[in-house]
């Protein structure tokens, strides 16, 4: 098998506490604490857990939209966090973001044809303004909208209609991976399907790899090829797709799965309910982070961490009961 394109090892981002009137640091929000997982090309990577799990905080930090305690991201053989300005710079031509709230990514005072234009421009694409306007009229198109409507504003199109705008942004650089942060958490049901059915179709055409992030499992379940559950800045549990929801491993993915809605009502799931409230990642428990939740804790779950095992082929879990 070939490298993956995206490569991310032992990822950390720590946030500061500060206090006092000399603002000294009195601690640390571990947002990102370890993560490591593989993307391969053309493969779409979900990443789900709780709100506050460090879910988006580690799709930027891949992309180096907030800068990385630790860790190594290896992307298509360059470690990211070593290249310099100019570089970087170049290398976000291959990686792209698609933001969670299409009303706050769009800059309301430019033209959806500004707004497509301006990553062309920065890379130096499409020579001049009458191709950048053919292309900008193509990528309407493609993400489903009319190329008539380039000279309009974000404030004239409805949410379902500005994330597509933002999708087709990030198609304008022709990218390899693309950090998808919640893309549909902020639309309607009836549109949520046609953005995911959007992305998918775009998969398919470009052969562009995702790193989709949502809250929501029973969403990522019909994009992902594997997912990766996290759980206070860790990566608890790593499976295909198929595997994970016929058989969670982790007790943290089995309550997550447990809570998703199922649509025969002759199909009786137990649901597990998770105690207390996720803890501070500013004070994390010792040992497992879960383990002042989890049902099956066990005395060693309390001071000391789970290792992370490959329990079968291609699944990850870090866990005492595997262990």
């Amino acid at each position: 098998m070939s490298e993956p394109l995206l490569q991310v090892r032992g990822l950390e981002k720590y946030f500061p506490i500060k206090k006092g009137v000399m603002r000294l640091t009195r601690g640390h929000v571990r947002a990102v604490d370890g993560v490591s997982f593989d993307v391969r090309e053309g493969e779409t990577f979900g990443l789900v857990g709780e709100s506050g799990c460090g879910k988006s905080t580690t799709g930027r930090s891949i992309l180096r939209l907030i800068e990385p305690t630790g860790g190594q991201i290896i992307f298509n053989g360059k470690d990211v966090r070593k290249l310099g300005r100019s570089e970087m710079r170049k290398m976000r031509r291959d990686m792209q973001i698609v933001f969670q709230d299409p009303y706050a990514s769009l800059n309301p005072r430019y033209t959806v044809r500004q707004i497509l234009e301006e990553p062309m421009i920065i890379h130096g694409l499409y020579g001049g303004s009458a191709e950048r306007k053919k292309k900008v009229a193509d990528l309407l198109e493609t993400v489903g909208l009319s190329g008539s409507r380039m000279n309009r504003y974000p404030h004239e199109f409805s949410g379902g209609q500005r994330q597509r705008i933002g999708i087709a942004r990030a198609l304008a650089v022709n990218p390899r991976l693309i950090i998808a942060d919640e893309p549909v958490s902020a639309l309607d049901v009836s549109v949520q399907s046609q953005v995911l059915n959007l992305l998918d179709d775009l998969q398919k055409e470009f052969g562009i790899a995702y790193v989709f992030i949502a809250h929501d499992l029973s969403v990522v379940k019909h994009i992902s090829d594997r997912i990766g559950v996290m759980y206070l800045g860790k990566i608890v549990e790593l499976a295909p797709a198929d595997g994970l929801y016929s058989k969670p491993l982790h007790p943290y993915t089995q309550a997550l799965l447990s809570a998703v809605p199922v649509p025969d009502p002759e199909f009786k799931r137990e649901r597990i309910i998770l105690q207390g409230d996720l803890p501070s990642p500013s004070k994390p428990p010792t040992g497992c982070h879960f383990h002042p939740r989890c049902k099956d804790c066990m005395e060693i779950c309390k001071t000391t961490a789970p290792e992370w095992k490959e329990v079968e082929p291609d699944r990850f879990v870090a866990c005492h009961l595997y262990n």
